[in-house]
């Protein structure tokens, strides 16, 4: 009986199989015939238009996000505290102001002692180096600690992502980002032709890509500068500091030698190397920060391999569009006109400030040409000094006893001129240091008064930016 079940079973499975197959193979001709006559989807051009609005919203998105990073680095890098503005230059000219003291002091001295050496105040000449050392130690302290904190601003600068490896990287993902973006916004024109739109739709992505390559450009310059100022001032400083302190080293060696001989010409010695270090400091930190400059674009022409872009005008003029003519007789721009004029206004904003920024840096080369030259004039009053004082000492040594009278006379006399030469140098240092702070004061002010200093400027182009991405964000749910 069990067996009767099992045997029944499987005929009925064995049929609903079969019935099952038939079905199939009836059903597979009509499937195959469909598939053969249906026709590829085509995206009709609406849709085309609304991907490419999508695109173009995305690209000016990561278009902000590189003009925001690119503001952010400039402020990031380029920061200078009250110290380093003011308290600085005032160190400087005090020290300045404490070794021209010794230097008058000394003129007269030396000229009381012209004829006669005894009339020669050794307690007065004492103070006198007392006053110079002080000066030389302030001096290069301070250049010393200005040294300290830009490696301290360098050091904050890189914890937050601007050091010029991830710098660049940040910016080239940017870059590539919108690359991508614009590759597919290219593919997406080219599935429909638009008419007489096609133009419209061109120039939109020509400027799309102009407002990147501003932005690059502008990065590229930036971080070229930053890296030039920052290895011309440390250079600057370094040296500056070491002079001061061979300075101060020569001063302590006069100060001994009024208890103990022969250290005269060691000091000598240490003063005329530390005035060569003033002549040629202009010139190192000049070529120093030229050299970085250099180095630093040529890297980055590496990775960025573009220049200057056109303004806004020359290439609306490769189009051969005019704004004007567009919104002519009080017709308002709509759709993608309006979306076009959104971005002339975003490229025409980046011209202003790239034309500054080029304006910004010859001006510093020029006023730093000017350093260079001024800078090794003071410095050769200084060595100019050195060299009589060396003389002096070292003719004087070689003297006999019976001449040595004479000798120390003529030495007097040479360390006088030497004194005189030295005083003009230091005369010029501080009318130069008071007068460029002067004209930084006012130059400050003027711009504070119009708007126009560099943060202010900084803040302006940020409040704009969050401007337009909130605009871009609503023009997702809304259209342009």
């Amino acid at each position: 009986m069990a067996n009767d079940r099992w045997l029944a079973f499987l005929d009925f499975c064995r049929g609903g199989l079969l019935s099952l197959v038939l079905l199939v193979a009836l059903e597979m001709p009509a499937l195959a015939l469909q598939e053969s006559t249906a026709e590829p989807s085509v995206p009709s051009e609406s849709e085309i238009k609304d991907k490419i609005a999508a695109l173009d919203q995305k690209i000016m998105l990561h278009v902000i996000e590189l003009a925001r990073f690119n503001l952010h680095y400039h402020g990031g890098v380029n920061q200078k505290n009250f110290s380093q503005e003011w308290l600085y230059p005032m160190q400087r000219e005090a020290g300045t102001a404490l070794n021209f003291t010794n230097t008058v002091i000394d003129i007269g001295e030396r000229a009381r002692g012209f004829s006669n050496l005894a009339r020669i105040s050794e307690s007065a000449q004492r103070s006198a180096v007392t006053c110079a050392l002080t000066g030389q130690a302030i001096t290069g302290t301070s250049s010393a600690v200005e040294l300290l904190q830009n490696l301290r601003q360098t050091v904050i600068a890189n914890r937050r992502g601007y050091s010029p490896s991830r710098s660049v990287a940040e910016v080239q993902a940017i870059d590539h980002t919108i690359a991508d973006l614009l590759d597919k916004r290219k593919q997406l024109m080219a599935k429909v032709p638009f008419g007489d739109e096609d133009r419209l739709y061109s120039l939109q992505g020509r400027l799309l890509e102009h407002l990147r390559n501003q932005l690059i450009f502008e990065f590229k310059n930036w971080s070229v500068s930053s890296r030039s100022q920052e290895w011309s001032e440390n250079t600057f400083y370094a040296l500056d500091s070491a002079q001061g302190y061979l300075q101060m080293s020569a001063s302590c060696l006069v100060l001994k030698g009024f208890r103990v001989s022969g250290t005269g010409g060691n000091a000598a010695i240490l003063n005329l190397v530390a005035n060569g270090i003033v002549v040629f400091n202009p010139l190192f930190k000049h070529e120093a920060g030229r050299l970085i400059a250099a180095r630093q674009r040529k890297h980055l022409d590496k990775i960025f391999p573009l220049g200057r872009p056109q303004n806004i005008d020359s290439v609306l003029a490769e189009y051969d569009y005019t704004p004007e003519a567009k919104t002519a007789g009080g017709v308002e721009a709509v759709g993608e006109e309006k979306e076009l004029a959104f971005l002339i206004r975003e490229s025409a904003a980046l011209d202003g400030p790239l034309d500054r920024e080029v304006e910004t840096v010859l001006r510093l080369r020029r006023i730093a040409d000017q350093q260079a030259i001024s800078g090794p004039l003071i410095g050769l009053s200084g060595v100019t000094r050195s060299l009589m004082n060396t003389i002096a000492y070292y003719q004087i040594s070689r003297r006999l006893s019976e001449s040595a009278r004479h000798s120390k006379l003529v030495a007097n006399r040479l360390n006088l001129a030497g004194r005189i030469v030295q005083s003009t140098g230091q005369t010029y240092s501080l009318y130069d240091t008071a007068s460029t702070e002067v004209r930084h004061y006012r130059f400050k002010r003027a711009l504070q008064k119009a708007g126009n200093l560099p943060k202010q400027r900084l803040q302006r182009r940020l409040d704009a930016l969050d401007k337009s991405e909130k605009r871009i964000k609503a023009s997702q749910l809304e259209g342009w």
